[in-house]
């Protein structure tokens, strides 16, 4: 395979839609229009990377490709993302990701011992969650508020170690409870008030717990 080296000392295929290795003495980087995969194993534990900019178009995050990126805490998924590969983001800093519409399976250790992560905004379009994809993320809140329930698999393993809950449109808390009996996470149901910037999370019997912020759209 031929390669290219930019002016960053970032390595693309030689058709500069695939990043293949990024540059471990960069804490910043804009990712140029016309990359549509970003490789397996990119940036893994490439830590001085704080910011990374990705671009409209981008399809494909690949195995491993931000494993071990300790110095990144924030990143912006573009909307054409389809695929993201296991492992992508363990071991990161990452305090909120949102997965664009499109993607359908949350893979094994995708987001695994992501101390930081505080939330994450699931598309609708999503089918699975694999293997320990949250595992170790001690607090994490999953907000999946899709009208209809497409979500049909999670996997056993996939909260291991963590005290996070999952937030689902009220309606829909009984389903989710009951298509996943004997799960380990916690549903609670969110019921939204428009325009008041809030939302009421209710416990499993019905209880507002807290009123969690939220931008209404």
């Amino acid at each position: 395979m031929k390669t290219i080296i930019d002016e960053y000392g970032v390595t693309y295929t030689e058709d500069r839609k695939t990043l293949v290795k990024g540059n471990s003495a960069l804490e910043e980087y804009t990712v140029p229009e016309g990359t549509e995969v970003i490789g397996n194993d990119a940036w893994g534990k490439m830590d001085k990377l704080k910011n990374i900019n990705l671009p409209e178009g981008l399809v494909e995050i690949e195995s491993l490709a931000f494993s071990g990126c300790m110095g990144l805490t924030t990143i912006q998924l573009p909307s054409t993302l389809k695929e993201i590969g296991s492992d992508a983001f363990e071991l990161t800093m990452l305090r909120f990701v949102q997965i664009p519409e499109g993607v359908t399976i949350l893979r094994n250790d995708t987001f695994c011992d992501c101390l930081a992560l505080g939330a994450v905004v699931l598309p609708s379009t999503l089918e699975a969650i694999e293997d320990y994809a949250f595992c170790c993320c001690h607090t994490v809140q999953v907000c999946l508020m899709a009208k209809e329930r497409k979500l049909n698999y999670i996997d056993d393993t996939a909260f291991d170690g963590s005290k996070g809950v999952f937030l689902v449109p009220y309606n829909l808390q009984r389903e989710y409870a009951e298509a996943f009996p004997t799960h380990k996470t916690r549903f609670f149901g969110v019921n939204i008030v428009e325009g008041a910037g809030k939302a009421d999370v209710y416990s499993p019997k019905s209880n507002i717990v807290w009123e969690m912020p939220v931008e209404v759209q």
